[in-house]
């Protein structure tokens, strides 16, 4: 038993008014569907991370130089110039 046949077979006897109906009816349907599963995670998300403000501990912090000390462990290029020239 083919199953195109038989969606054949009936969506012979429709109208175009009747394919239109069932167009937008599908478009609805997904729709509503996407926006389902948004809703679905937005709730998932907001009960297992709690917003909160961090702690002054938390917090990063700058040290001056730091960037450049790390940089230098990583092997920077232009450090590695400066360094030359130097």
């Amino acid at each position: 038993m083919d199953i195109m046949a038989i969606y054949q077979n009936w969506a012979a006897g429709l109208t175009a008014e009747d394919h239109v109906t069932l167009l937008a009816v599908s478009f609805g349907l997904v729709i509503f569907a996407v926006a389902a599963l948004l809703w679905q995670r937005s709730r998932e998300k907001s009960q297992k991370n709690p917003v909160r403000m961090p702690q002054k501990s938390e917090m990063a912090y700058v040290v001056p130089g730091e960037r450049h000390v790390v940089a230098r462990e990583k092997g920077d290029a232009f450090l590695r110039r400066l360094d030359r020239m130097a």
